[in-house]
């Protein structure tokens, strides 16, 4: 039998904080309804769902994930709440095509992305 090291970490150390386990997969995508999703495989399992906001920078501005400069309808923003309180919002500029910016994010950059979201 087969484990992976972030099974074997939660095995023996259960209250382990996701911050502190090795990079699982991370799937960086855009969902039917327009939202940009960041999905790490677990266990456990992490997700984050960022709304799209209306409109497109004037100026051009910096990815978030992939920090490529973006002018235009390449860059989008997009929010997320933090802490689940529905108050305290985070806005990211990111590309509207996720799939290219995902062949050129690092996966360390789209796992801070994510833990910043869920863990603060």
């Amino acid at each position: 039998m087969e484990y992976e090291e972030r099974e074997l970490i939660l095995e023996l150390f259960p209250g382990t904080s996701p911050d502190l386990l090795p990079i699982g997969e991370i799937l960086y995508y855009r969902d039917e309804e327009g939202r940009v999703v960041i999905l790490e495989k677990g266990p456990p399992e992490l997700k984050l769902v960022l709304e799209p906001l209306p409109g497109s920078p004037a100026t051009p501005q910096v990815c978030e994930a992939c920090h490529r400069h973006l002018s235009g309808q390449a860059a989008g923003f997009f929010r997320h709440t933090v802490g689940g309180d529905p108050r305290h919002l985070r806005y990211l500029v990111l590309c509207q095509d996720t799939a290219r910016c995902a062949s050129h994010a690092p996966p360390g950059r789209l796992r801070e992305i994510l833990l910043r979201g869920i863990l603060s």
